[in-house]
């Protein structure tokens, strides 16, 4: 500890020394260690009140004794220079030292009238390096210390240790690596081992509910663990996002949807700060991004120091706590009910997930009923679409990914329109991306509903030729580009009007996909997707993924043009183009590479009149008129296209 002396030095120049910081890091051990060496084997426990004056309110009897006090944040937010000076003075009239081992709070170090210090845990490499020669014995052969070292700076032991380690968990672990580096147990034994870190932190926070009975500090501790599950479905989210999901889920937990009870229960609302949360949950605060609409604004983001504690807190209460696992299904659909993404994917995302432990309980009670539903338009397309994410969560769990084939198969042949439109939604994740051909041919059939109408009956279909047009956007953006393009070419040359519709509904949906969108979401996907240009994630996709690729450009390029000639070609190149050229007027390199393009747009005759009609519209633009110069750009491209196309 590098603050080791000064401590020692404070504490017996003044008899009482604070120690502030965050649970876990050693405060205790450190304390205690302090009092020892100044009081040998007179060290006790000191139990305080219930506030902070009760400090003062007792005798120190005895002399030469070292206390030790771990106060509570009520407590300790009680604390004033007053009281530490009246109990240094009652600790060395006794010729006692008292340590006090508080959590952090936000005030200035200086309020504490010099007694306190800020407590900080020691780098994890530098504390796992102290303990390994903890573990050496006097029967190792030579150089087992340097082996040790060795294995401590490996990549995996590293990792198997996590990012930000408590004290206890580096003991742990230099005590595996030393029975790694004698043969007693392999390399996987001990990631295993290290693994069980997380899931006895984990279990000793929730065991802390035990035993207690109704009333404020069931009701505080209930918080608690709600945030901390919030935060497992949420990690890597806005804290006041997180902050919000917790709070809907407490009033489950604690039962205070009464307003009477709420107001009584709910207390200071300065008693829930963020320097205070973060510590018990093991979180820190990073900086990150959020959309909004096409833009991105910096955000700070909370999230686990560790990224195993998401799935582990998860794991624990629905295997654990039946009781608290029968209020997920309640309050995911309170946050299907947010149309912010960063909250209802989330919570679909978690309910997949938790379907893979339990997938009849799941789907019975959570995905069934969002699957069928028929509420209200906006509602009813988070639900079915909170339903297909949950479905393909659960997918990726390769005992259960043939029952939820079977199931799309029959909501194909047999269900419900509510029903067809989930399952075409479903296939627009990684289990349609897993076999990408099959997903296209059933999206082929769900997003041309027009084909099995009885005659003289309406189109009531649009919204399922939407989602399907939707989903075959979305796995050409996670990386089937090459075959996407390929049915969307068939399906253009079509003669069914109804696959023509599909093709011309996908490609508007691509259109709107733009490169920074793979990140985020409803969109995202963490494998496969494609690598995007340096700077492009503006950029329109399919424009980037042009960029980056020939052939893909030249596939795109005569899908295009294809399109453009159709029947249909004038709403899509208002549609398409019109979007493009929009982006490109405020950023130069994107409107170079959109001029290469649509030189390569005029492959027939009639081509270059078709775009130089749209751009004398977007010039005449009552609104928005595109600027000149702009307009005189791709005209010029536009222009080079002919003449090439008149020369060969």
């Amino acid at each position: 500890m590098d603050r080791y002396l000064e401590f020692l030095a404070g504490l017996e120049e003044r008899h009482l020394l604070v120690l502030r910081g965050r649970p876990g890091t050693g405060r205790v051990t450190t304390a205690l260690h302090l009092l020892d060496r100044l009081t040998p084997n007179q060290v006790s426990r000191w139990e305080c009140g219930k506030t902070a004056k009760s400090l003062t309110r007792g005798k120190f009897e005895r002399k030469n004794v070292g206390y030790l006090a771990e106060l509570s944040p009520r407590v300790s937010g009680g604390l004033t220079e007053t009281i530490l000076d009246d109990l240094q003075k009652q600790l060395k009239d006794s010729k006692s030292y008292g340590v006090l081992v508080i959590p952090e709070d936000p005030r200035d170090i200086e309020s504490f009238g010099g007694y306190a210090f800020d407590y900080q845990a020691p780098e994890p490499s530098q504390l796992l390096r102290k303990h390994i020669q903890h573990e050496i014995l006097p029967d190792d052969p030579p150089g087992f210390e340097e082996k040790l070292l060795r294995l401590s700076e490996a990549d995996w032991a590293m990792a198997a240790l996590g990012p930000c380690p408590c004290p206890l968990e580096s003991v742990r672990m230099a005590a595996l690596l030393a029975q790694h580096a004698r043969g007693e147990i392999d390399r996987d034994e001990v990631e295993r081992e290290a693994e069980r870190a997380v899931h006895f932190q984990v279990a000793e926070w929730f065991a802390e509910l035990l035993g207690l009975t109704p009333g404020a500090e069931l009701d505080e501790a209930l918080r608690l663990a709600a945030f901390r599950i919030a935060l497992a479905v949420l990690n890597r989210s806005p804290y006041t996002v997180v902050t919000e999901a917790a709070d809907l889920l407490t009033r489950k937990l604690v039962g205070n949807d009464d307003k009477a009870k709420k107001d009584k229960r709910q207390g200071s609302l300065f008693a829930d700060d963020q320097g205070a949360r973060l510590p018990a949950l093991r979180a820190r605060i990073i900086d990150g991004h959020a959309t909004f609409g096409r833009e991105l604004i910096p955000m700070e983001l909370l999230e686990f120091h560790d990224p195993r504690y998401p799935t582990a807190v998860l794991d624990h209460v629905w295997k654990n706590h039946h009781r608290l696992r029968e209020q997920f299904g309640p309050w995911f659909k309170e946050l299907g009910k947010d149309s912010r993404p960063m909250m209802w994917v989330r919570a679909a995302q978690a309910t997949g997930y938790l379907g893979r432990h339990d997938f009849v309980y799941v789907y019975t009670k959570m995905i069934s009923p969002n699957a069928s539903s028929d509420e209200w338009k906006d509602f009813l397309f988070i639900r079915r679409r909170s339903a297909a994410i949950a479905l393909d969560q659960a997918a990726q769990d390769d005992e259960i990914r043939p029952a939820i084939l079977e199931r799309l198969r029959k909501w194909r042949r047999y269900g419900t329109p509510e029903e067809r439109w989930t399952a075409a939604a479903t296939y627009g994740f990684a289990l349609g991306r897993r076999d990408v051909h099959y997903a296209l041919e059933e999206l082929r059939v769900l997003g041309t509903p027009s084909e099995r109408r009885m005659p003289l009956t309406g189109d009531t279909d649009s919204e399922i030729v939407w989602i399907a047009g939707f989903s075959v956007a979305k796995l050409l953006a996670f990386g089937r580009v090459t075959e996407v393009l390929d049915h969307l070419r068939r399906w253009l040359a079509s003669d069914r009007s109804s696959l023509r519709r599909l093709a011309l509904t996908s490609l508007k949906h691509l259109a709107s996909f733009y490169g920074f969108e793979l990140d985020y979401l409803s969109l995202s996907m963490e494998d496969d997707r494609p690598v995007l240009p340096p700077h492009a994630e503006r950029w329109p996709l399919l424009l980037a993924l042009s960029t980056k690729d020939a052939e893909v450009a030249r596939r795109v390029t005569g899908l295009l043009t294809q399109a453009l000639r159709s029947r249909e070609g004038d709403t899509l190149a208002r549609f398409l183009l019109a979007r493009w050229v929009r982006s490109g007027e405020h950023d130069p390199a994107l409107l170079d590479e959109l001029a290469r393009f649509m030189t390569g747009l005029v492959a027939h005759e009639g081509d270059a009149q078709r775009l130089h009609y749209l751009l004398n519209r977007l010039v005449g633009d009552w609104a928005d008129p595109l600027q000149p110069k702009v307009a005189d750009q791709l005209n010029t491209a536009v222009k080079a296209g002919e003449q090439r196309r008149t020369a060969a």
